[in-house]
């Protein structure tokens, strides 16, 4: 089963500089969005679908560009927690989570960079949460000493 999400940067098209971006996206297995802005103000969220966060962007004139790639400064990367043993008899083995590691940088405010991940479960009841500490905290909850890993996509 090959599960590949998609990312996007939202971009501000009349700040200055001209195309500015203030964020990135993920969309994620059940179709929920999950956005990590930096500009103006740093905050993170999820929206219940693509349709009506592309709608609320159009309203605000934003503009969404979809690549896989990093632009600027900014830097988002999909992974796969995938799990060799069933530790808690709950989520399975193989491919167990989808997520999105957000690593918004502004040279503004290099300090301050958000460092922040979103993974949602594949497995009934499908949960989604983000983790501010990224990648590490994933690890040190779901990792089981190593019995699950995070494959980068």
């Amino acid at each position: 089963m090959e599960l590949k999400q998609q990312t996007f940067w939202l971009i501000e098209p009349e700040a200055k500089p001209l195309q500015q971006i203030i964020g990135g996206g993920f969309i994620l297995p059940d179709g929920q969005v999950a956005i990590a802005r930096r500009l103006p103000h740093s905050s993170h969220a999820t929206f219940p679908c693509f349709p009506s966060f592309q709608q609320l962007q159009n309203q605000r004139g934003r503009k969404l560009v979809f690549a896989e790639t990093s632009l600027d400064s900014y830097h988002l990367q999909s992974f796969k927690l995938i799990r060799d043993q069933d530790v808690t008899g709950i989520s399975g083995i193989g491919i167990v989570a989808i997520g999105c590691y957000f690593q918004l940088y502004h040279p503004d405010f290099s300090a301050n960079a958000a460092n922040i991940a979103v993974m949602q479960w594949l497995k009934a009841p499908k949960s989604t949460a983000w983790y501010t500490e990224g990648w590490e905290q994933i690890q040190l909850i779901h990792g089981h000493k190593g019995k699950t890993k995070i494959v980068v996509d």
